[in-house]
């Protein structure tokens, strides 16, 4: 029991870091009806402009003479991922408005591979800048080895209760802006039909832009939560991003209540399947791969999403 116990917690885990980074993919495909494929690779970098907040100035860090003008550094982590999320938000825009925009009225194909582009260019610019070496971006929540709370012979550890306690505020935040924020109204009109939203005088292009950055915050923000778990590297959320974007899919893609139930499936899936079916660790991709095709098999839409997602 005590060994079940502790896997579900591990892939419950696991699960609160892909519903992170699967409420983003929603957020963009609500707006666009298109995955961006970028969407870990820019979590990364925002991740990585969080780790050199964090850090003290003049530390012998690459890439520290970046922020050499900041004062005060190290900044407290919560500020650190917070300026994460800040400058998330303005790579999202920029993203946007420089590179999606001009592709409007052009085929879906253009911007997927504009994403694909970009995930190649901002891997290895990330690579360039702050090499390939692993760091620890500090966890916000309490990480020691003895940080935990003894449950039947489990431990549901500190750092997990306040993963999933971030992720559900920001569900909830997210529900907030959409339902009662005139920007979340108009996301919305837009995301259900964009030519009528026009016509009633809502300006698609400046929402669109609000949605990508809203969702490259949600990305840096995963980037923060997971680095705290395992190194910072340059290739870290591209092993995320596989499985956020079969939680997205799983719970539906134009749900972020479906990205969090999927990210649970998908983690306790990877978490609990190998252990007892003895399916090999370098084929813990498949267990949650199977749970996606099972689901798509019964509700083609996924979970959560609705019957029929149209883009005009």
């Amino acid at each position: 029991m005590d060994l079940l116990l502790q896997r579900v917690f591990d892939g419950l885990f696991n699960g609160a870091i892909y519903a992170s980074l699967a409420i983003a993919i929603v957020v963009i495909y609500r707006a666009t009806g298109i995955l961006n494929f970028a969407q870990g690779e820019l979590a990364t970098l925002s991740g990585y402009i969080g780790y050199l907040f964090a850090v003290p100035a003049g530390a012998a860090v690459a890439g520290a003479e970046l922020l050499s003008f900041v004062p005060g550094r190290p900044w407290p982590v919560p500020l650190a991922i917070a300026a994460a999320v800040l400058f998330g938000v303005v790579v999202g825009a920029t993203v946007e408005r420089l590179l999606i925009r001009p592709l409007e009225g052009r085929s879906e194909l253009a911007i997927v591979n504009v994403s694909i582009g970009l995930l190649i260019a901002v891997n290895a610019l990330v690579a360039e800048i702050w090499t390939t070496n692993p760091r620890r971006f500090p966890s916000p929540f309490p990480s020691d080895p003895d940080d935990f709370v003894p449950v039947l012979g489990a431990r549901l550890r500190y750092q997990s209760l306040g993963v999933w306690a971030t992720v559900l505020v920001v569900l909830a935040l997210l529900g907030l802006f959409l339902q009662r924020t005139k920007v979340g109204l108009a996301f919305r009109a837009i995301t259900s039909n964009r030519a009528s939203a026009e016509l009633v005088g809502v300006r698609a292009s400046r929402i669109l832009m609000v949605g990508w950055a809203v969702a490259a915050a949600l990305g840096a923000l995963a980037a923060a939560l997971v680095s705290g778990v395992v190194f910072l590297e340059p290739s870290l959320m591209i092993r995320v991003l596989i499985y956020s974007f079969a939680a997205a899919t799983i719970g539906g893609l134009d749900s972020p209540l479906g990205a969090v139930v999927g990210g649970v499936i998908v983690g306790l899936t990877q978490s609990l399947v190998p252990g007892y079916l003895g399916v090999p660790t370098e084929l813990s991709l498949l267990p949650p791969l199977v749970a996606m095709f099972a689901v798509l098999v019964a509700k083609p839409t996924g979970l959560f999403g609705t019957a029929r997602v149209e883009r005009v």
